[in-house]
């Protein structure tokens, strides 16, 4: 998610991540007044390497001229990384790769180590509200080791954080596992476990919604009652992230169409009253028709406000040559906004434009770029 805007500097300071010699990011391009002025966007990128730490990097998208990447410090391979609040405002936290957790300050770019996890997550799936951040295991094991139990925890950051740059290193919780993931299985199943991997999900209101790439329906999570509840027999309509565009809207990759860009309308109502006399949790998705030119979906979706989001694509190539060192990375930022037809109970469509399209090219004179997650 994207954090108030603000000049980053360099820090020495005993936990500061200091940007490396070589390793920058410049736009290719100029960039509009409304877009140097609006929200930064942070992409943590993973370097593609042999080497253990440091692993990833985070660049900062948006604002006038190029700008510098800052090296993440306490951190491994295949972490996950969200912006949550505190007490002490915004900071970025990195959680898996192995049990690291790892808290960096944008206002400053001071990184501290943070709580470690019970057991290891390979990527997971991280979603923030306030000051708590909930981490789920991508892909649940049932033997020990890589993404064991517990595969649901949380942390609240206003309790991890004890100074604006110091934190204990207790504070992940344990919570129940969705439903649809492998909780009972008979002593067969455990012989050949079936390989369970997190599809698609989406936060609405209270509620963390979750679909499996097995035909297993939609569960709920209720973040106030930290209760699940089994919502719909069907899948989730789209792949990975939902994300909100305001009101009951949210963009999303389509299955049907083969991953081009979507707009639901998605709502939950908690605690309906069923036939029974019992009470359920519903769900309804509907698609909702979009008016535009083309939405290029890229990697990422990333919301920057009500009605406005932005897709960012990252393009990684070597420099030919058996000995070359010096790698460059693309990426592609574009911004979006919706226009019109936002009152989808008056309206059976949306209308959305493009404002803003920018371009990056990172450089690291000793590495080329993997993975990359939006925080």
């Amino acid at each position: 998610m994207s954090t108030p805007s603000q000049k980053k500097r360099r820090s020495k300071g005993k936990d500061g991540a200091v940007a490396p010699v070589g390793l920058r990011l410049n736009r290719l391009g100029r960039a509009s007044p409304r877009e140097a002025a609006g929200k930064p966007v942070y992409l943590a990128v993973e370097h593609d390497d042999d080497q253990e730490v440091p692993a990833h990097s985070i660049v900062e998208l948006g604002g006038g001229g190029g700008g510098e990447a800052h090296l993440v410090l306490h951190n491994v391979r295949g972490m996950s990384f969200a912006t949550v609040e505190s007490r002490y405002g915004p900071r970025i936290v990195g959680v898996g790769g192995k049990l690291f957790t790892t808290v960096y300050d944008p206002k400053t770019s001071m990184e501290i180590p943070g709580p470690f996890l019970v057991e290891p997550k390979l990527r997971p799936v991280l979603i923030p509200r306030g000051s708590k951040l909930y981490a789920l295991s991508r892909t649940p094991s049932v033997v020990p080791g890589l993404d064991f139990l517990p595969w649901f925890v949380y942390l609240d950051l206003n309790y991890v954080l004890v100074a604006p740059h110091d934190a204990r290193t207790m504070g992940w919780h344990h919570l129940p596992p969705p439903p649809i993931f492998p909780v009972r299985l008979n002593p067969l199943e455990y012989r050949d476990p079936p390989e369970v991997r997190v599809a698609s999900y989406a936060v609405v209101g209270s509620h963390i919604l979750l679909s499996v790439q097995q035909d297993k329906g939609t569960c709920a999570f209720d973040m106030d009652t930290n209760q699940w509840d089994m919502v719909d027999a069907n899948n989730l309509p789209f792949i990975g992230k939902a994300v909100p565009l305001g009101g009951h809207l949210f963009i999303a990759r389509s299955i049907a169409n083969g991953g081009a860009a979507a707009v639901y309308d998605i709502r939950v109502f908690p605690l309906q009253p069923t036939s029974s006399g019992s009470h359920k949790t519903e769900l309804s998705i509907l698609n909702i028709p979009v008016v535009s030119k083309g939405i290029v979906p890229g990697q990422l979706f990333c919301s920057l406000g009500k009605g406005i989001f932005s897709s960012i694509d990252v393009r990684s190539a070597a420099t030919p040559g058996p000995d070359a060192k010096l790698h460059k990375a693309r990426i592609v930022h574009r911004t979006y906004s919706q226009v019109g037809g936002d009152d989808t109970e008056d309206n059976n469509y949306t209308v959305i434009t493009k404002q803003h399209r920018q371009i990056y090219k990172l450089i690291d004179r000793t590495r080329k770029q993997n993975d990359h997650v939006k925080v």
